[in-house]
């Protein structure tokens, strides 16, 4: 009889109006939202590659080891095409400081060649899921008890040898057996259009995740057609049905998740940025005044006049390459750098530790946020899909702390080597070449003088900066982390199903057929 009731169900809704509408409107969106994920990604691999390749130089050039700093570059997710995630709205990279901990990344932002057209490119493929597919189920679910009850089949069906249960398990199945291909081809569009661009090159891991996605919609979808069935219960007309399921659907995917924000924004309260900023803008001018204070000291002790660089490149970070002159400057800096190096790390640790508190309260906020939108299905299939995708928060923040973690590994090799000690610290040119004072004033004419002292850093090699450790990019995508990510959240929403589930057999055990 289940079976019956099922395949009743599903004829009726494949010659339905609905259903073609359904079907069209996944054949229109589909297609244009992964084409526009496709494009936003291939952009974005490109931009990795050539930000990659200047990185790369960058250090290959190096010829003092105050200009080493390594750059590292985000490594585009393949599985953001489905889920973007944050990952649109953080830059790229992220330059290894000694004055500085890393926060959050700098570098290019995904924009458009129009910067004031982003918005209508900011859905993805999990997000259409999620408004399209909860649509459609509450669509054909609203009335599939009420239509029964308006058109006295039910009463007919019930008052024969067909229980209630399998009453509701044949429309179920048959509501099931109507959706699940329309979901199946979205998935199978979406994944035709990446086969078929060869700039895509998708792993066996890459392909299980695409299969997790596809069973957490499909539960996700289970989540409201249980809804629907559950509100046609516990209504008398298809029209009262029709209003509350679309009530509940605006709440669900649009109001829901801003409410979270705003919520926990308010409940816990975040210190504005740029104050922040300012105390660590004063950070840096008490260290501007004891490095001055030190190269003032340590120009009285050498003797030093007036201190001249002959070639010199100065920057942030410490920066600074000289070459030619006499030997005073070169010394001087010998003397300078291990003694400004400990203030720099130090003054950095003091801004990091104003950094950590605020991002410790930025991290409670978005938890809270993340607990509050939990009472959205559509939110927490949205934190589903950016675990598997690694596009979500928490992959954000494991990132940027693997990176800090990395930075005092590479500041560890500098301390390790003796580099800030070392006159490659700032100068590719021997010190032996340096002529002394006493020499160069010996020279009889100008041109004498300036021939001796004229150097360019272009006639010295370049560092070997191939034991300088190498940030580990992040692990390639596998199946069982991504499935540890999202289990919890998969769990939770199983758990709705179960709880709609059970709601919708007791209201309809109660329910008046009449």
């Amino acid at each position: 009889m289940i079976r019956l009731i099922a395949k009743k169900d599903f004829l009726l809704n494949l010659l339905s109006v609905r259903f073609i509408i359904g079907f069209v409107l996944c054949l229109v969106i589909i297609p244009f939202t992964v084409t526009v994920s496709v494009d936003d990604y291939l952009a974005r691999v490109r931009i990795y590659e050539i930000e990659q390749k200047k990185a790369d130089d960058g250090m290959k050039k190096a010829r003092v080891w105050s200009a080493v700093r390594p750059v590292i570059v985000t490594r585009p997710e393949p599985l953001s095409i489905f889920s973007a995630g944050i990952t649109n709205n953080a830059g790229n990279s992220v330059k290894i400081a000694f004055d500085a901990c890393p926060l959050f990344p700098s570098g290019h932002i995904s924009t458009r060649d129009n910067p004031l057209l982003n918005a209508f490119f900011s859905i993805d493929f999990s997000k259409v899921i999620a408004i399209l597919i909860s649509l459609i189920a509450l669509v054909f679910a609203y009335d599939s008890i009420t239509r029964e009850r308006e058109d006295g089949t039910m009463k007919l069906s019930l008052t024969g040898q067909v229980s209630r249960i399998s009453f509701l398990s044949g429309k179920l199945a048959g509501l099931l057996l109507t959706l699940l291909p329309i979901l199946l081809f979205c998935y199978l569009l979406a994944c035709l259009i990446i086969v078929v661009n060869p700039g895509i090159a998708l792993s066996a891991a890459d392909w299980g995740g695409i299969a997790l996605l596809f069973f957490s919609s499909a539960i996700y979808m289970l989540v409201f057609i249980l809804l629907g069935m559950f509100i046609s219960g516990i209504v008398k007309s298809s029209s009262s049905s029709i209003i509350v399921s679309l009530l509940c659907w605006i709440w669900f995917l649009f109001l829901t998740p801003n409410i979270s924000t705003y919520l926990s924004q308010s409940i816990v309260k975040t210190p504005l940025y740029d104050n922040v900023q300012s105390v660590m803008h004063d950070y840096d001018k008490a260290f501007e005044e004891d490095y001055f204070a030190v190269w003032r000291r340590i120009r009285n002790e050498m003797g030093i006049k007036n201190l001249n660089f002959y070639n010199n490149r100065d920057g942030e970070d410490g920066l600074r390459e000289i070459t030619g002159g006499t030997r005073t400057a070169p010394l001087f800096l010998l003397r300078l750098y291990p003694e400004i190096i400990p203030l720099t790390l130090s003054n950095a640790d003091k801004k990091w530790a104003l950094q950590r508190n605020y991002l410790g309260e930025l991290e409670k906020q978005q938890r809270l946020q993340q607990r509050i939108a939990l009472l959205s299905p559509s939110e927490l299939f949205r934190q589903i899909t950016e675990a598997i995708c690694s596009t979500g928060a928490g992959n954000f923040l494991k990132y940027m702390e693997q990176i800090r973690y990395y930075r005092e590994g590479v500041i560890r090799y500098f301390t390790d080597n003796k580099l800030f000690a070392s006159s490659l610290y700032f100068t590719p040119q021997p010190l032996e070449e340096y002529p002394a004072e006493e020499e160069i004033a010996s020279l009889a004419n100008e041109e004498e003088r300036q021939a001796r002292i004229a150097k360019n850093s272009w006639m010295y090699p370049c560092l070997d900066t191939s034991n300088v450790p190498v940030y580990r990019q992040q692990q390639p995508f596998s199946l069982p982390g991504a499935l540890d990510g999202a289990f919890t959240r998969l769990a939770a929403l199983f758990g709705l199903v179960v709880l709609l589930l059970a709601a919708m057999i007791a209201s309809f055990m109660k329910y008046d057929v009449r």
